[in-house]
């Protein structure tokens, strides 16, 4: 009888390891991912940030040329760049918003 407490308690023993050898390695498993997790989501915003910031350099870039261009006149540049005619549709747009603004400012003052 004796010996069967033993074994009894010998599988109980070994079941019990085996149980949180289990559990550790889960615990492990779900630490090294959301860890990954982390990372990813870290990663990702610093591209969407990176991503924004040469948005906003590319903008730049693009007004300070376009302001070079139309106060200079530099029609030769343009044609060679072949954005002749998007500085054209631009400096429309802007004459467009002008009036906008021109007719907004009447309507406010009735």
């Amino acid at each position: 009888m004796e010996e069967n407490k033993i074994k009894l308690w010998n599988r109980i023993q070994r079941g019990m390891e085996a149980g949180f050898d289990a559990a550790m390695s889960a615990v492990h498993t779900i630490t090294e991912k959301a860890g990954e997790g982390i990372e990813l989501t870290r990663l990702r915003r610093e591209k969407a940030r990176l991503e924004t910031q040469v948005t906003r350099r590319l903008a730049e870039l693009g007004n300070a040329v376009f302001e070079k261009v139309s106060k200079d006149r530099l029609d030769e540049i343009t044609e060679k760049l072949e954005i002749k005619d998007m500085v054209l549709e631009i400096a429309l747009d802007e004459a467009r918003m002008v009036d906008i603004d021109r007719r907004l400012n009447k309507e406010l003052e009735k």
